[in-house]
């Protein structure tokens, strides 16, 4: 029978993987959506060009990224409530609350995160603009 003991635990890594993964979740999700609006798109709207479809869906596209950046921010937000519920009746000020490891850490992922959803609509949009055109 195989026994794990939280000293052979990495807590920080654990948490890492499970944030990874749920990025990956809205990355896949936000990808596959964006493709299918360049998919419905050249059906419909007849669009030739690579350039007009790609202005089109990312017309859409941009409403997918506000979507998507504020599903991430809730997301970690609410995984890390408890946490900011501590900070709640701290006597320290807010800038030195901000630069605790923990919250610091919480702000890079949602920012990086971020920065990976924006960059992933307009490279998946062009991608299947190119694909989908006649």
């Amino acid at each position: 029978m195989l026994s794990i003991d939280q000293g052979n635990l990495n807590m920080k890594g654990i948490l890492l993987a499970g944030i990874v993964i749920g990025a990956l979740g809205v990355l896949d999700d936000i990808t596959i959506s964006q493709a299918a609006i360049v998919d419905e798109l050249a059906k419909t709207a007849n669009l030739t060009k690579a350039k007009d479809l790609y202005t089109r869906s990312m017309v859409i596209g941009k409403d997918h990224i506000t979507s998507m950046v504020n599903t991430l921010v809730l997301a970690y937000t609410g995984a890390s409530l408890p946490l900011l519920l501590i900070f709640t009746n701290n006597p320290h000020p807010f800038s030195e609350i901000i630069n605790y490891e923990l919250i610091a850490e919480e702000i890079i992922r949602t920012l990086v995160g971020s920065i990976g959803l924006i960059l992933a609509v307009p490279i998946t949009t062009m991608i299947a603009a190119n694909s989908y055109k006649k």
